[in-house]
């Protein structure tokens, strides 16, 4: 029986009956999913994490589902853990099932069908789809080992793949592309409007710089030194920051902290040397860049 006539007649069971299946296949777990004092600690609010146990079977391509996962949302996650009073009961070894990334798919679909959606779907639209997707569809090979070892273990071909998926958004009542063509055609869309809103965004980004570089450009040792810092600190210190997307920024406050032990006239010296020198981008100098970019 080849995998595309497995995986779709487990779409036609039941999620129990699936469930059973999966444990004939690949056997039981060996460990709990967290370890029990541990669990315990951390809902007693001693401890921040929770250890985990030795139930991953990753280095086999598997993953491991919490057979649950029809009663609790995201229940391998400690913050959910915590939110939810998640029992420990169902994070021990014989709540546990191992499958591979289209069976966990698969799991996960026939628990949003038999709980109208309250379960289960979350980790298909969010998490499991899109790796199918990425991985079948769109032919991206994931870089860590285990992930490897996974996309390995499920392989399939991007017709087949499509396929499966098409079945299961029916299964959901949801509508899927008509074609692995459409779908293509879809991402090519998606991709252009990304690159576009980039490109649009990089625009606004040189717009913005260049008039802040024009505006310094009229200051003189007689303006208001305020006004002096405030250029400065938009052209030096604002505008990397901002393009850095680090939490670390900068504030006003703090640069101006900074510039009191030096003249207005220094600090305005240093900043028109700083844009003649060509360290601030100009229209031209970022067109390369975008150009690298795509």
């Amino acid at each position: 029986m080849n995998n595309y006539k497995e995986y779709k007649d487990l779409l036609s069971n039941t999620y129990d009956e699936v469930v059973i299946y999966l444990l004939n296949k690949y056997g039981p777990a060996i460990d709990d999913y967290f370890r029990e004092s541990s669990y315990q600690r951390f809902m007693n609010g001693e401890i921040k994490n929770i250890t985990t146990g030795k139930a991953s079977r990753t280095s086999e391509g598997l993953y491991c589902h919490h057979i649950d996962q029809n009663k609790w949302l995201n229940i391998s996650d400690q913050n959910f853990v915590k939110k939810y009073n998640i029992p420990f009961e169902s994070q021990r070894r014989d709540k546990l099932v191992y499958c591979d990334l289209i069976e966990h798919t698969i799991l996960h679909v026939l628990i949003a069908k038999g709980t109208s959606s309250k379960f289960g779907l979350p980790g298909y639209e969010v998490y499991l789809r899109t790796l199918i997707e990425q991985w079948y569809l769109e032919e991206i090979k994931p870089s860590p080992e285990w992930m490897q070892r996974c996309f390995h273990k499920s392989f399939l071909e991007p017709q087949i793949a499509f396929n499966l998926l098409k079945e299961m958004q029916r299964q959901l009542g949801e509508s899927y592309y008509n074609t692995l063509e459409d779908y293509y055609d879809t991402q090519k869309k998606i991709e252009e409007e990304r690159r576009k809103r980039q490109q649009q965004q990089k625009q606004r980004e040189i717009d913005v710089r260049n008039h802040r570089i024009e505006h310094a450009k009229q200051l003189h040792h007689k303006s208001p030194r305020a006004d002096i810092v405030t250029a400065s600190y938009l052209i030096r210190i604002g505008e990397s920051d901002m393009m850095d997307f680090s939490d670390n920024h900068t504030t006003f406050k703090e640069y101006d902290s900074k510039m009191k032990k030096y003249t207005k006239e220094k600090i305005l010296d240093e900043l028109i040397t700083y844009i003649e020198n060509g360290l601030a981008l100009t229209v031209g100098d970022e067109s390369e860049e975008m150009q690298e970019d795509y």
